[in-house]
């Protein structure tokens, strides 16, 4: 650690604490005071001018002692309150300033380093190249000198023109990471050693380095940078001196050239060559994220007879309209281009699965098939698409543009309007899919569905007090299916309403039935609603009926909530749980530990009941972490009032850890598998005897 001999000017007293604990520093080799400017010859010992500029020696200001001790370094004093004033002696010249009342040994000691070393190299330079500075002020060019470890000990009045600041501004200790950090376009540097500042310190020479300069409150400029080490006469490098002048227009100029080169006149969108270009990256990240990745070739169904009929000018305007439309429609981070005439390519990145192409197929489908108006003509153009994955139909942008082309080709030989994929297996599941999306709209009318019933059990009393309807489906193909296999097919078509309706009248009138017939008033019935329905006010219309049609206690029917988040308001989803309340229905969170829950659902009083989800319950009395959380669950609920049932319940030791728990209702393969109405009817006669149907489980 250095020592230095420093001397204290100040007309004041207001800084003998800090002086007096100063002199006891090992920075500090020796101090003396001085209440006004002595002879700088006398100095012969000192090392470090330390200047009071809250109370300056009288008649003299901080640039009157930088043009008297020009052979010695200065650092300015001063406080908090007037931390303003030390800024301003550095702008002056000063080499450095410190707070008194706000700063550490560590600090103290680096400050004064760097005030000596900043001087010395100043010394060093000024003495080695009396015309540098002087050439920095008389140049078009911006120019900054900085030293050895970074810091800017000068730029030209050019420079600072250029770059936006003041005549007295000073960057900061770290403007050399953040001057140029990013090229010109707009991308951080990878390695620190390429910024314009580092490298001419290092005494790398450089020209014309494209660099973009970003300041605060004023638009980006792109800089040309040239620079080079900085020698003293004994040729050893001391610092560097960048030049730079703003070539932002010129840049534009030729990134318009650029654009010519590589995007459609006609749409502005990507041409071939740039397509395949951002293909080739694509493929980059996604065999680094081992995610799949698609092409889509679209092609318009006859699109020829539009230019003949009407004139390539309507032709032009609908091809316009039809790059807009596939821009609007396409997921954020996809791409795409036209490949020239009526075709058009895109790439749709990080899928969840493959199949989730033809998703996005299906909807530009439909967007692309709307009417287009073009004055008074009116066109119709149907997209004929083909699909290729990667890595199945290919591992370059070539083969996956051929693919998508082929299976472009298969669709317009199967009628156009449709997407095709390169894939059998996909197209086939794709089949699949589309055969049991045209069954589910006749599935209703041909009475093909059908409701089991699963028993649910009070863990306290062991007494049968409820059962859940869950959907199954009669296919006259495939035969009986559950819900898994089609009930995302409901949802995404719409049909889940009509079908929704149907198991709640079903579910409503059965249970009714069973009350009477077995005098059982308190027998539940749990149904399963779908995020879909709970948006719609038409189902508390729907519940509503069912209750009437029954005449069933409202009480007996609880709704199960799959998507646990209710307290958004996403159209008007809280509105109907409060109708719902009101019927006097029980709600209840399905799925409970593996979807979120609004704690504002739970404080307005719509939740009754949790569900915990199977996933929980599958290796609960060996995981850990399963045990805590289902713990922690049911302590929750039990405060707020709230009842839990477990579903999934397949093996004893997770019913007695259920029960330690105090969980209060369960289901599950252990207690009985789903079943039809009859075998239910049957199952209630056995609990009226007193035969008990957990206790026939755990025997």
């Amino acid at each position: 650690m250095t020592a230095y001999s420093i001397l204290f000017l100040s007309a004041g007293h207001g800084s003998r604490d800090y002086l007096a604990e100063l002199e006891t520093l090992p920075v500090c080799a020796g101090l003396e005071r001085a209440d006004s400017l002595p002879d700088p010859g006398t100095l012969t010992g000192t090392e470090l001018l330390l200047v009071d500029v809250d109370s300056p020696p009288e008649g003299a200001s901080i640039e009157t002692v930088l043009a008297r001790y020009t052979a010695f370094p200065v650092v300015a004093l001063t406080d908090r309150a007037h931390e303003h004033r030390g800024i301003a002696a550095v702008r002056a010249g000063a080499n450095a300033y410190l707070l008194h009342d706000a700063v550490s040994v560590e600090t103290q000691q680096a400050i004064f380093e760097h005030a000596v070393e900043r001087h010395a190299l100043t010394r060093r330079l000024s003495a080695t190249d009396t015309s540098v500075l002087s050439i920095l002020n008389s140049i078009n060019d911006g120019v900054i000198v900085v030293d050895l470890e970074g810091r800017v000990l000068d730029i030209n009045q050019a420079g600072r023109r250029i770059l936006g600041l003041g005549p007295r501004s000073q960057p900061d200790a770290g403007w050399e990471q953040t001057f140029c950090c990013v090229d010109e376009a707009g991308n951080g540097y990878r390695d620190g050693g390429e910024m314009p500042l580092v490298r001419a310190r290092r005494g790398i020479k450089f020209s014309e380095q494209l660099a973009r300069y970003r300041a605060p409150e004023q638009p980006d400029a792109i800089l040309s940078l040239s620079g080079q080490g900085l020698y003293d006469g004994d040729n050893r490098l001391i610092g560097g001196v960048v030049s730079f002048r703003d070539v932002t227009d010129t840049v534009r100029r030729t990134l318009k050239l650029e654009r010519h080169a590589q995007y459609d006149e006609l749409t502005g969108l990507p041409n071939r060559g740039q397509f395949k270009d951002n293909l080739n990256r694509a493929i980059g990240r996604a065999e680094r994220k081992s995610l799949p990745l698609a092409v889509l070739f679209i092609d318009l169904d006859r699109f020829k007879s539009v230019n003949d009929t009407l004139g390539h000018d309507i032709g032009d305007a609908v091809l316009v309209e039809v790059a807009e439309r596939l821009q609007a429609n396409l997921r954020i981070g996809d791409f795409m281009a036209r490949w020239g005439g009526d075709e058009f390519v895109a790439c749709l990145e990080d899928l969840k699965e493959p199949a989730d192409a033809g998703s996005v197929a299906q909807k530009l489908e439909l967007v692309l098939a709307e009417r287009y108006t073009v004055g008074a003509a009116e066109v119709y153009a149907t997209p004929s698409i083909g699909i290729a994955l990667y890595p199945d139909s290919g591992n370059d942008a070539a083969r996956l543009i051929k693919a998508a082309d082929v299976a472009m080709y298969e669709a317009k030989k199967r009628g156009g309007a449709r997407f095709q994929f390169y894939s059998e297996a996909l197209n086939a599941k794709l089949k699949q899919r589309e055969e049991l999306e045209v069954g589910l709209r006749h599935a209703l009318v041909r009475k093909e569905f059908a409701l089991h019933y699963q028993p649910r059990v009070d863990l306290t009393t062991g007494r049968l007090i409820g059962l859940e309807a869950l959907l199954r489906w009669q296919h006259p193909r495939f035969g009986l299916l559950p819900p898994s296999r089609f009930l995302p097919i409901l949802e995404s078509s719409g049909l889940i309403h009509s079908a929704g309706e149907w198991i709640i009248e079903t579910a409503c009138r059965q249970l009714a039935l069973w009350q009477r017939r077995f005098e059982m008033p308190d027998l539940s019935i749990a149904v399963n609603i779908s995020p879909q329905q709970l948006r719609h006010r038409r189902l508390v219309d729907v519940v509503a009926k069912a209750l009437s049609d029954s005449a069933l206690d409202a009480g007996c029917l609880e709704l199960e909530i799959r998507d646990g988040n209710t307290a958004r308001d996403r159209n008007g989803e809280a509105e109907t749980l409060a109708a719902l309340r009101k019927l006097g229905v029980r709600l209840s969170v399905d799925h409970f530990g593996t979807a979120d829950v609004s704690f504002e659902s739970l404080d307005k009083g719509y939740i009754d009941s949790f569900v915990l989800d199977q996933s929980l319950i599958a290796d609960v009395d060996e995981n850990h972490s399963h045990q805590r959380i289902v713990r922690a669950a049911i302590a929750m609920a039990q405060g707020l009032d709230i009842e839990v049932a477990a579903e999934g319940v397949e093996t004893v030791r997770q019913l007695e850890f259920l029960k330690s728990c105090n969980c209060n209702l369960a289901q599950g393969y252990l207690i009985s598998k789903p079943m039809q109405p009859e075998k239910v009817a049957a199952l209630l006669r056995s609990e009226i005897a007193g035969m008990q149907l957990l206790a026939a489980a755990v025997s």
